[in-house]
């Protein structure tokens, strides 16, 4: 495997591992906490850092399913995250409030289906790499 493509495929495992963890943990506790969208923001960073590493590897950004998907995917985790911030950052102003307390026990539903939407794209990428050897 050349070196970029290999440097890539790992931060994807790190994002994929980061965003997991984040995204169970927190549906598992069905409240979302600080330490959640901690593990958001990694996974943000290494899939981006992969990312680049494999747009790199191919020389370009090509146009296919794909990219299609893993822009959406990368784009949905960032929203995500910086949606989970608005959420804590509002429960820090306003502890106890019914609105944030139903926002931090209900954040779990979106945060599922945003991880679905990304392992499409994790997944094809891996489909991918497995078909270009």
């Amino acid at each position: 495997m050349p070196e970029l493509a290999l440097y890539g495929a790992i931060f994807f495992s790190l994002a994929l591992a980061f965003y997991s963890i984040g995204i169970w943990a927190e549906f598992f506790a069905k409240r979302l906490k600080p330490w959640h969208a901690v593990a958001f923001f990694l996974g943000v960073v290494t899939d981006t850092i992969g990312t680049g590493f494999m747009v790199e590897h191919v020389g370009g950004v090509l146009f296919n399913a794909h990219t299609v998907v893993g822009v959406i995917g990368l784009a949905l985790m960032i929203l995500h995250f910086l949606w989970a911030v608005a959420v804590l950052l509002r429960a820090h102003r306003a502890p106890g409030s019914p609105a944030v307390e139903h926002a931090l026990r209900t954040f779990h539903r979106y945060s599922v289906a945003v991880w679905v939407i990304w392992m499409g794209a994790y997944l094809s990428g891996a489909w991918l790499g497995m078909q270009m050897g």
